[in-house]
């Protein structure tokens, strides 16, 4: 059982925002020509420099974005970028007279309406940034409280990692008689924000993924006296090794 309780100020939309901008940006300097085109503007002159441009800010505001804990200024700045783009589109739905031109109109004044809204609700934000958010992991072991808390004394390497972490452990009488809960809760606040949280995520180097190997493993040990395991993952179901996972490749033909 994992839950995430929000303590900061940013929450999910800006999120998306954030990564919604570096996305952008990156396809705007990677293929401007075409994003040209998809507008209904001249792939030609100076359009192609002016839609990089336009990239790099983007890649800037997202960035902003996902590293502060309360990027109100990044967002605001997506609202002007916002205004610049529709100025733009709408120069060019009279010079070309397109319906690409109307339809990225369209679209663009779709993503401007989440960027006010957002804006405006960490405009009303006050007080100390909120940066950190606290993360509880647990699991519920078939076994009894004092059984399961000796076990935890005796897990030196994975108590260590709990106290670098700076998290704190519980461990209770689950409801209805089943057993044992322990639940590890910390704060997590990562270097350079989200992009920071997400390196960690990917290479499986955060706290919440590791506890979440970790806890799986103690309630087995506890449980049954080993940790399962199977050929193909000897050395336990890791969730970074999802990353090297690769679907099913049809076996070669047997030499004869």
């Amino acid at each position: 059982m994992a839950i995430d309780v929000r303590m900061r100020d940013k929450d999910p939309l800006a999120q998306f925002l954030g990564w919604f901008s570096i996305g952008l940006g990156t396809a705007q300097l990677a293929a401007p020509r075409l994003l040209c085109k998809l507008v209904g503007a001249s792939d030609k002159g100076f359009a192609p420099t002016l839609m990089r441009l336009m990239g790099v800010r983007e890649i800037t505001q997202g960035t902003g974005i996902l590293i502060r804990p309360r990027p109100t200024m990044w967002l605001w700045s997506r609202v002007a970028g916002d205004g610049l783009d529709l100025s733009l589109l709408a120069l060019t739905a009279v010079k070309n007279r397109r319906a690409r031109t109307l339809v990225a109109i369209a679209n663009v004044a779709a993503v401007t309406a989440p960027d006010i809204y957002e804006s405006r609700f960490l405009s009303r934000k006050t007080g100390p940034v909120r940066a950190a958010k606290l993360i509880r992991k647990g699991v519920t072991i078939n076994r009894p409280q004092d059984e399961v808390e000796d076990a935890w004394s005796q897990s030196s390497e994975l108590r260590e990692k709990v106290d670098r972490g700076g998290g704190r452990v519980s461990i209770t009488a689950a409801p209805g008689d089943r057993g044992t809960e322990l639940v590890v809760e910390f704060e997590y606040d990562p270097p350079a924000g989200d992009l920071g949280a997400a390196v960690q995520k990917l290479t499986g180097s955060d706290l919440a993924t590791q506890l979440s190997d970790d806890l799986r493993r103690f309630k087995q040990q506890v449980e049954t006296g080993q940790v399962v395991r199977s050929d193909g993952a000897p050395d336990g179901h890791l969730l970074a090794e999802h990353l090297r996972q690769r679907a099913a490749q049809p076996l070669e033909e047997a030499v004869r």
